[in-house]
């Protein structure tokens, strides 16, 4: 009865030990979020060629390009170089301005990503995300993969 015992506790263990080296760990954002450095380094090990550009305000943001189509990470909830919240944003310069009938008509029918129009009628599409607290990279990835993935449906949308 021992050796039995003994053997069903080693394979509880074994299979315990066995489940725990299949779990992939999040890696998390720090709580006070990232810097634009930080960003800017985690899009280039996810496949970029980031850029750290300024506004005219002197307000720095991420430059980025993918499948023919600019786009940038802006920073928000920012505290000592440190942001809890980006926003990607992609805007485009029409020959004639969107209509509002025709954002209007994208924004009732998709999710995540929004549409509105600047001064002059052109569409620039916007997605935010929150980094922290308790985000992660893993996280962050994937707000990226929503925002790339709709590209072919802004682009369709605005006849570009």
């Amino acid at each position: 009865m021992t050796h039995m015992l003994t053997a069903i506790v080693a394979a509880l263990a074994l299979s315990t030990s066995m489940l725990g080296a299949g779990v992939a760990h999040a890696r998390p954002i720090p709580d006070a979020g990232l810097t634009i450095e930080e960003v800017s380094a985690f899009m280039k090990s996810a496949g970029y060629d980031p850029k750290i550009e300024k506004t005219d305000e002197g307000t720095p943001y991420v430059s980025l390009k993918k499948d023919g189509v600019n786009f940038d990470i802006d920073l928000y909830d920012c505290k000592d170089k440190r942001c809890r919240a980006v926003q990607f944003v992609a805007s485009f310069d029409l020959k004639e301005p969107l209509t509002p009938a025709k954002a209007n008509e994208w924004n009732l029918r998709k999710r995540y990503v929004r549409i509105y129009l600047d001064g002059s009628g052109d569409p620039v599409f916007a997605y935010d995300a929150n980094l922290a607290p308790g985000g992660s990279y893993e996280a962050f990835q994937d707000d990226v993969d929503v925002f790339v993935q709709f590209f072919p449906e802004m682009l369709e949308h605005i006849g570009w």
